[in-house]
């Protein structure tokens, strides 16, 4: 059936099941926009107090609360699947009320309630999941969903008892900006390589730390000091010299890494940026790597830096800066081989490198991607 079918009654078409982090809320942001130009009704279930509750409602989809415990590896706590049973029971009140055709749940513990109340209340239950090894909420309700979508091929063989299944690249928002005019709402001159510094959602303190420490190297290997006048030189000096950066330091974050870069006139900090502007105005950028940075890098054509997080669930950051570098758009530096971000970063700024790279990261673009989810979860109802 297709996803333009409208609602019938007071039920909502489409239950969205996801919170927690950027990577969960962002992708479920973007189906939503695409079910809401078709007319269909959309509710947002996720984590009680939560970044989704703020950034749910900014986009101008409704949302319900509920309680989610986050399940700590290694260290699981009896509280937390306190919490995650009361978020269950309070999720099966909302789904009854709400009494949707069909539920999506992205992964994630914030997932959990509204996905397994779905399950229990018999709305049909499709999951998403972006990152090459699934989540384990993901891993767990997979064999009692009508249909698993991955990201990445590679997920699949470790989900069990997969009734149906699709590969479609992971969604973002679709917001290409003008270059030009991005700089200019950021304060960057409109000629000129930009190196962007992000994090993601809640920013980075190794990239806060590391990414300064290695502009210093690259100016100092120039015996150079960061000082406008100096943007005279040639070749590769003169790409340093000249070179902005543009750095999303993390809520909170900006005032002491400001403190620490002042007096450097092309660094420019800032807590949180608006990342179509962000993307649209940079050349080449330094990120972790979970899923929705790299969709975001590829979907904007901007070649990478990736420095995996090394804490992340069954190291899925490193597999998927892995499959980037793979196909070469991007290189890969580990935690703990940071040395190797000073050679990373000049490698990109080579014109000939970085315009490949850059083709390499626009021949994985995900345009399309939040439809195509869309569609087949609503060809469930």
């Amino acid at each position: 059936m297709s996803a333009a079918r409208q609602a019938a009654g007071n039920g909502a078409d489409l239950l969205l099941a996801s919170g927690g982090s950027g990577g969960h809320i962002y992708p479920a942001l973007a189906v939503a926009g695409e079910a809401k130009a078709l007319g269909l009704k959309v509710m947002f279930l996720g984590q009680k107090g939560g970044m989704e509750e703020r950034l749910v409602p900014a986009a101008g989809v409704d949302f319900t609360g509920v309680a989610a415990g986050k399940w700590h590896r290694g260290s699981p706590r009896a509280g937390q699947a306190i919490q995650a049973a009361a978020g269950v029971v309070q999720a099966w009140q909302a789904v009854r009320r709400i009494r949707p055709r069909v539920a999506l749940g992205f992964g994630g513990f914030a997932s959990f309630p509204g996905s397994l109340a779905a399950l229990n209340c018999g709305v049909p239950l499709a999951l998403y999941g972006g990152d090459a090894f699934p989540s384990k909420v993901n891993r767990w309700l997979a064999p009692r969903a009508q249909l698993v979508i991955v990201a990445q091929a590679e997920a699949l063989t470790h989900l069990r008892r997969v009734r149906r299944s699709l590969v479609v690249p992971y969604p973002v928002r679709e917001r290409r900006e003008q270059r030009g005019p991005a700089r200019a709402r950021l304060g960057l001159p409109p000629q000129g390589l930009v190196t962007l510094v992000m994090g993601g959602s809640q920013g980075s303190a190794t990239l806060n730390r590391e990414v300064p420490a290695a502009y210093r190297e690259l100016l100092a290997s120039l015996k150079q000091t960061p000082r406008p006048e100096s943007a005279g030189a040639t070749g590769e000096a003169d790409a340093v010299l000249t070179m902005q950066v543009l750095h999303a330091a993390g809520h909170g974050n900006a005032a002491a890494l400001r403190a620490s870069t002042a007096g450097w006139p092309n660094y420019h900090v800032f807590d949180y940026l608006d990342a179509p502007d962000a993307w649209a105005a940079a050349d080449l950028a330094i990120t972790r790597a979970g899923i929705g940075t790299i969709s975001e890098a590829a979907f904007n054509g901007v070649p990478l830096v990736m420095v995996p997080l090394p804490s992340s669930a069954e190291d899925h950051q490193l597999h998927n800066a892995r499959a980037v570098e793979a196909v070469g758009a991007g290189l890969v530096v580990e935690e703990q081989q940071l040395a190797g971000l000073v050679p990373a970063w000049r490698e990109l700024l080579q014109p000939r490198v970085r315009s490949a790279a850059a083709a390499a990261a626009k021949a994985r673009s995900p345009d399309g991607a939040a439809r195509k989810i869309l569609d087949a979860v609503m060809e469930l109802t």
